[in-house]
């Protein structure tokens, strides 16, 4: 046997001590500030609305310019709070995996895994506990990943023919991002459920943290 190819590992304790670099918190605090503001670009948009009520403003960027510039700007917050949501809760998974196991066993054995495998991975090596495909966790995540893969790999679709700008296929606004960040803070508060001893490692400001 190899000396050099094989030794002992040690998971570590929910309190191990030591130095680490997450940007998870941050994130999280990125996306609930963020959906702040979008709810009050929301309100502006509707109260500037330069047409009676229920009418679709056509050609708005050349009619319209600033009304235009605004809309885009809540397209953006809305982009923006379900990317952090999702980036907030990534960044939590790859911290607590390298708390628990260092960075190095993390990052040759569940760095490159997707998002539901990797929860369910961590919590079977970390803390003993086997999750479904159906546990509420694994949907949350599921939630988020769902949200994050639409903005990022971005996909064309094809109509029939033309249709108008009402009957478009997009998400509610600021609905989305309302969801994206309930979902986030849901999945902290179920994880430290799942985990009780990983509170202190959770973002604060969700319920369980």
């Amino acid at each position: 046997m190899s000396t050099t190819t094989r030794s002992a590992f040690t998971l570590r304790p929910h309190e191990a001590t030591g130095s680490w670099a997450s940007d998870d918190r941050r994130h999280a605090e990125s996306a609930r500030q963020l959906l702040t503001e979008l709810e009050t670009v929301c309100e502006e948009v509707l109260n500037r609305w330069p047409l009676p009520h229920g009418q679709t403003v056509w050609n708005a960027e050349a009619e319209f310019p600033e009304f235009y510039a605004l809309v885009r700007k809540r397209d953006r917050l809305c982009d923006s709070v379900r990317i952090f949501a999702a980036m907030a809760v990534e960044g939590f998974l790859n911290y607590y995996g390298v708390v628990r196991l260092g960075e190095e066993a993390f990052n040759t054995h569940f760095e490159r895994m997707g998002l539901i495998p990797k929860l369910r991975a961590l919590l079977l090596v970390c803390d003993s506990v086997s999750v479904s495909a159906s546990d509420p966790l694994v949907r949350l995540l599921e939630q988020v990943a769902k949200g994050r893969n639409a903005l990022v790999h971005p996909k064309a679709k094809e109509f029939p023919g033309y249709i108008p700008a009402e009957d478009r296929p997009g998400v509610p606004i600021p609905g989305a991002a309302r969801q994206a960040v309930e979902d986030m803070d849901s999945f902290f508060d179920e994880f430290v459920t799942l985990v009780p001893a990983s509170k202190h490692l959770a973002p604060p400001g969700a319920k369980g943290a």
